[in-house]
Parts: C-alpha cells; structure tokens; sequence
C-alpha cells in the first residue's frame, strides 16, 4: 500500500484538510528540507515545518542535513519515523541531493515499509514520475541530468501551485510527454493509495484538482476519488 499525501505548496492553513489525516500528534517526523540551501533557509523551512505541527499537538521532529553536520542517514534512523516530510524549495537540488546520498532508494523502503510520505510544491513533484515538469519554476544549477522521480503515481507528474492561467501550458506538456499531469492549487491536498495496478487518488480539498491526460483534461472537485491508473 502507498501512503502519499501531495500537498499544492500552500501554507499550513491553505493545506489544512490534507495535514488532517497525514500529521497526528504523537508521530515522530522527519523533515528533509534539502530542497532548500544549506544554511539559513534550510533552517528556516525545518523551523517553519515543526512549528506547524506543533500548533496540532506533540510531535518527535527528526531534521535532516542541517549545517552540514548530519551524517546519520541510515535506514535504522529513517525507519524510526512514521512521517518523512518533504517541503518545498528548488526540485532540481531536492533531487540532486537524494541521488547522491542514496536516499530516494531508502524513500521506497520507507513506504513499502508502510512509512508516510507528505509533499509540498518540491516534495510533491519528487513523488511523480519525473521532475522535468518544474523546469517552468526551478534552474536546474545542479545539473541534474536523470530527472527521473519516485514514480509512486501510476506514471504521473505533479504540478503544484496550480492557476487555471497554465491549462494550456499543461494540456500542451500532457500531449508532448504523453504523461498525465496532477494539477494542484495550493488550497488542495490528494492522498494517494492502493496497488502498483490501482493507485486512488482523493482531493480533499478544499478547491478543486485537475488532471491533465493527453487527449484532455478532468476537474476532480474535493471529497472525489479516481483511479490514478485509469486516467
């Protein structure tokens, strides 16, 4: 079973309903904000995250890659956590980063292990089938050359930050990749579960998410759920 939660980039407040039912006090979360740079505005994000979630009750925070002196980045360590929470920032360094330190095949473990993964903007793209789609938003300074992402969505790429203004935009990248697209405003979360052969995908709101196919587009109004396999 996965046990994904995509959040539209928005704040706290904006993305309540999906926090809802991924956040519950008691959790231990890991936070990897290494979409960020290394230094006061990685800090920032690990500060912003926890302090969110301490506004909804007691949390175990587990921040990673903080000042460069975090070096544990064993399986043992992650799979102390039932939430790894990925923010936003640059999805090209994110990805970067995890290639490097080998961490996208411990992300894998970590839900097949029935581990829950929450991404915002950055975090979200990451769980789709490839990050190219950010290269609208984000320079890819890091070079990264395999864009290639978790693939947790039924061959799915995810665009955060969703304005009706970009439906041509994604209707045009959803033809020319032959890719679906899963448009997220940021007053939207989708929690995504199931099988490699039925992945569902529910909006929970609160506005609406839209998928792009390649022969045409699809509004999913929050409470609906679909076949992300289907689509």
């Amino acid at each position: 079973m996965t046990g994904i939660y995509l959040g539209g980039g928005g704040s706290e407040h904006d993305e309540a309903a999906l926090w809802d039912e991924v956040f519950a006090p008691g959790q231990r979360v890991s936070i990897w904000s290494f979409a960020m740079p290394l230094g006061a505005a990685r800090t920032g994000s690990v500060q912003w995250l926890s302090g969110a979630l301490r506004t909804r009750g007691d949390f175990t925070i587990d921040a990673w890659g903080l000042e460069g002196t975090d070096t544990d980045r064993s399986a043992e360590r992650l799979h102390r956590s039932q939430v790894v929470a990925i923010p936003g920032g640059n999805t090209f360094d994110l990805l970067h980063h995890l290639q490097q330190s080998d961490l996208l095949s411990a992300l894998d473990a970590f839900l097949d292990g029935g581990g829950r993964v929450y991404g915002g903007s950055a975090g979200a793209i990451l769980l789709g089938a490839d990050i190219a789609i950010a290269e609208a938003e984000d320079s890819n300074d890091a070079g990264v050359s395999d864009t290639r992402g978790l693939d947790r969505l039924a061959g799915a790429v995810v665009r955060p930050h969703y304005q009706p203004a970009q439906d041509s935009e994604l209707q045009q990248w959803a033809k020319a990749h032959q890719q679906v697209v899963l448009a997220l405003p940021e007053r939207s979360g989708v929690v995504v579960t199931g099988t490699a052969e039925h992945v569902a995908a529910r909006n929970v709101g609160p506005e609406p998410v839209r998928v792009f196919g390649p022969t045409g587009h699809y509004t999913h109004p929050a409470g609906t759920t679909w076949d992300l396999s289907e689509s």
